[in-house]
This record gives C-alpha cells, structure tokens and sequence, in this order.
C-alpha cells in the first residue's frame, strides 16, 4: 500500500535532508531538499525523486536560481541572480545561459540576445553602461560580425567586426561630424577609403596605420594669376585662390576649407599718414608679411595732407587745336569715371573643388565711413548697377567750360575762400569738392597694403593649417576735375603672375 505524506513541516537542519510531499517514500510534489553540499538548497516541485517544474535553487553566498526544472536540471526560462549583484532573465538550458536572455550587470552593463554556453552569441544589444550601446552580432562573448557601435560622445560605426575591433569595410562617424567610408583592420583605419572632414574638405585614398600619409595631404595655397595688384582708388578687383597638391596639382576634392582675408596697410603714398582713431589700435593689431609689417585698417583712417586733391587743371591736351579757342577740350588721356557703390560682404570664403575667390572687391576706408559696427576692416562687394558703370566721356561731344579770369574765377574763389581758417573749414564741408569728394571717402587712399589669405578651418583638417599668403596691392591716387573724377585710359597692371 502506498502512502503520500501532505503539507509543509519546519526545514530540517541536517545536511541530505528532505522535508515536503513524497509517494512511497519518493519526492514528489512540493518539498524543500537540503544537499549534503550545504552551499545549496532546493525548494519547490519534485517529480519521481527529481526537481521537476518550478522552483528555487539557492545558493549559501547568497545567489540564487528561480524558474523551469525539467529532469534534474535548470532548463527552461528563469531568473538567476548572482552574490555580485549580476542578474540574468530569460533561456537555460542544462543550467547554462542558452537561448534569448537579458543579463543586467551590477556596473551598469546589459546584454540583451542570445547566448550559448554562457556566451554571447548571435544577434544582440551591448550597453556599455556609460552610454556605449553596440547592435549586431556575436560570437564567444566578443563583437564579432556586421553590427552598429554607438558610443556615448556620439561617434559611430557601422559595419564589419572581427575580435571585438572593426575590420573590414565600415563607415565611421565622428563626434565632430566628420565621416571615414573604407577599410578598416583590427581597429585602425587602413586600406583604401574616403574621409569627409565636418567641414566639407574630403580625401579619398590610402590610409596607413590610421593615418593619411603625409604626401596625400594638401601642400599649399596658390593665387591663380597675380600676385601684385595696381589699382584705382574705389576701383574693384577680385582674387582667386587654388589648394595644391604635393604633386603641384590642384586638389579638386579640397571642398569646405575656411579661409579668411584680411587687410594690412604697409605704407602710405604720396604723402598721406595713417591716424589712429578715438578707439586706439591695440599694440598687436598689425601682422608680419613678405614685405614687411602691415597694420589692421580696422581702427584708423587714412588722413590727406594739407595741399592734397588739388584740380586737375590740365591733362594730356588733345593734338587737334580747338575751333573755339575760349574753350578747352577734355584730357584725351583720361576718362570720367563714377564710383561703385560698395556693400559689406564676408571676408571669409570655403573652398570649392580646391578653389576660393573674392570677386569684385574693394578695400573701404574705415568702418565709421560705411557705417559697420565692429566689423574689421572688411573687404566689400561691388553691387553692380547702370549708375556704377564707368562713364566713357565722348571726346568729340564733350567740352570743358571757358576758364574764367578776374572775380568770379576759380582762382580769385580759392582765394576768398582761404582767407581765414574757419571759411576753409567750411568750404571743406559744403564747397563743390566735398561734394565731389564724399564717395571717394568711402575707399582705401592711395598707398600700399597687403590682403593676407589665412587658412582658419575650425576644426582644422587632421590638425594641419595650410601657410597664409600674400597679395600686394598698390592703390594709386584718382585724379579730380573740380567735380568729377579720371583715371588713365590705360589701364593699371596686375604684375607677378604666378607661375
């Protein structure tokens, strides 16, 4: 006759012992099993003599296992828990981590995927703990495979792994912005592949130890055409600048690289000084050149001399004697000119296919002139329009008007009105020539200045900043009638071209 013994009794102290449900004298049903290997102790459901169902195995240092038994073994889907702190919730089987699982880590990491032999292995999420998240593939508990790394300063990489450190072709993205596509080999970039600097400059080709080596990168900048430049005043000019190579060419994939222009002053001509303005110039305020040490025109202005801009009473007289000799013809050698109107444009331009350029620029006279609160002393743009074309005179058609003698003269006019300071200080302000001279005010004087190419890429590419250069430019004197302007019908030359 069989018997069965029911309910629950007080846990028994000894070593191999069992208390709980038996049949014929065999575990079966709930009951709690002391092993003679004290660390652990069973308690749950038996099944002829053998943890069977669901049950708790816990261990002496405080771990513990809850969830499937089949057969004597851990199998099935559980929930370990470790004296660590670790704790795994998902798939055993014969008591290893089989199957889908999630294992949260008592430093912060979490796996969640699948495992073998206690492994990761296969498809899975890594958390690093520290904002480090890894998506892809495993095998032995490494990277291992296709898979996306995330890490917390927002660098990322896509692509092959092999030993837990990318290998094969990828694409990784920086924190900065930049981007590399290529080969990758045991964690380094190495092979062939392109790399796309945050600020646009791109590179595509070899890579060494993850680096590009130093003959790929750009040497140096070039001005394409000139190098010196001769000028009228308030006459526009432009300048174009080409990124080369070590190999002399220029590097057609050098797109987004900064460079800024600014402008020097080295030397005043014919007589003018520089005056610093209410806002003094800081001492370092000027920069080294090739033809010496210019200074920033952001805070001065060029002052004329006494004596300077006087008329221009007689030119270059035309051969043919007049019908009227009362009257006088214009210069043949020079013509009416009307100046631009300049606005306030970027002195800093990116390269484009290995290019940068300035064009229709002009150098102003100060900020206040134009009204441009601490903006440097900024090259401007020529805004073109019908009223800033030049103006031909026809030389047939045009005729200078008598000159007068006695009163009312030019000269007996000069004369009046230099008599006493304050009458000149007046004829200054509202005389014909202020007049005419109130647009030539808004450009650079006659002189000599040096517009310096910087190369400012923020970040800079790899570290490495391509040396400035220099352009000289001369800017020669307009010549004036009593209320216009002329320059030389031929034309300054830009000298120097570079070869």
């Amino acid at each position: 006759v069989s018997t069965q013994s029911t309910g629950k009794v007080e846990k028994s102290q000894k070593p191999g012992s069992y208390t709980g449900q038996t049949v014929n004298q065999v575990r079966q049903g709930e009951g709690r099993y002391t092993y003679h290997n004290t660390f652990f102790e069973y308690e749950g459901s038996w099944v002829e003599g053998v943890k069977h169902g669901k049950g708790t195995l816990r261990m002496r240092d405080g771990g513990f296992y809850k969830g499937d038994f089949y057969n004597g073994e851990i199998t099935g889907k559980g929930e370990r828990h470790w004296a660590s702190g670790n704790v795994y919730t998902g798939e055993f089987e014969n008591g290893e981590l089989n199957g889908f699982g999630q294992m949260k880590y008592a430093d912060g990491r979490r796996y969640d995927g699948n495992w073998l032999d206690n492994k990761y292995e296969g498809q899975g999420t890594l958390h690093s703990g520290e904002g480090d998240i890894f998506t892809g593939h495993f095998h032995l508990h490494r990277r291992h495979g296709d898979g996306e790394q995330v890490w917390a300063d927002g660098t990322q990489y896509d692509g092959g792994w092999v030993n837990d450190k990318p290998h094969g072709h990828g694409v990784m993205g920086f924190a900065d912005g930049s981007v590399y596509e290529g080969q990758f080999y045991h964690g380094i970039k190495q092979g062939q592949g392109t790399y796309t600097h945050v600020t646009g400059i791109t590179y595509n080709g070899l890579w060494v130890q993850d680096e590009i080596p130093p003959e790929e990168f750009a040497k140096n900048l070039v001005f394409v055409g000139a190098t010196e430049v001769e000028v009228y005043q308030g006459q526009s000019f432009s300048i174009e600048v080409a990124v080369l190579h070590s190999n002399g060419e220029v590097m057609e994939g050098d797109t987004g690289r900064a460079l800024e222009a600014t402008v020097g002053l080295l030397a005043p001509r014919d007589g003018t000084k520089v005056k610093e303005t209410a806002s003094e110039m800081a001492a370092d305020e000027t920069f080294d050149t090739p033809h010496g040490t210019a200074k920033c025109l952001r805070l001065a202005e060029v002052v004329k001399e006494e004596g300077e801009g006087d008329e221009v009473e007689q030119e270059v007289q035309d051969p043919t004697p007049p019908t009227n000799q009362k009257e006088r013809p214009i210069s043949r050698g020079y013509d009416y000119i009307r100046l631009p109107s300049p606005q306030p444009t970027s002195t800093t331009q990116a390269t484009q296919c290995g290019h940068a350029s300035w064009t229709n620029v002009v150098i102003p006279a100060t900020d206040i002139a134009l009204d441009i609160p601490d903006s440097g002393h900024e090259m401007l743009e020529v805004v073109e329009s019908e009223e800033d074309d030049v103006e031909a005179v026809d030389e047939a058609a045009a005729k200078a008007k008598p000159k007068k003698k006695g009163k009312g003269s030019p000269a007996a006019a000069r004369k009046e009105r230099s008599t006493t300071p304050d009458e000149r200080d007046r004829w200054k302000i509202t005389g014909a020539r202020a007049e005419r001279d109130k647009d030539l005010l808004k450009f650079a004087a006659a002189g000599t200045y040096v517009i310096k190419i910087t190369d400012v890429t923020e970040p800079s590419f790899f570290g490495k900043l391509l040396d400035p250069l220099f352009l000289k430019v001369t800017i020669l004197r307009v010549k004036k009638s009593s209320t216009k302007y002329l320059v030389a019908k031929s034309p300054p030359m830009s000298r120097k071209a570079a070869g």
